[in-house]
């Protein structure tokens, strides 16, 4: 749930989708449908809401990275 400025620096987790979350609602669709989903941003609020909507569309295996992405940084 970056925004396009926070990955603008390059720095990403390999083999995340990137959807910012005021675009998340209409994108639904992309997210996949099966397996464990981890939603992270920049330090945790938005993802949090993230996974909350994504959990709401049905999905059940969806964790938020506590932290966001500089905490994910600094222990990787």
């Amino acid at each position: 749930m970056r925004n396009c400025g926070e990955r603008a620096d390059g720095r990403s987790i390999d083999g995340a989708l990137h959807i910012p979350l005021t675009e998340l609602a209409r994108r639904l669709d992309e997210v996949p449908a099966e397996g464990r989903l981890v939603v992270h941003c920049a330090g945790g609020h938005r993802s949090s809401i993230a996974a909350s909507l994504i959990r709401h569309s049905g999905r059940t295996d969806v964790y938020d990275l506590l932290g966001g992405y500089g905490t994910w940084e600094a222990v990787a």
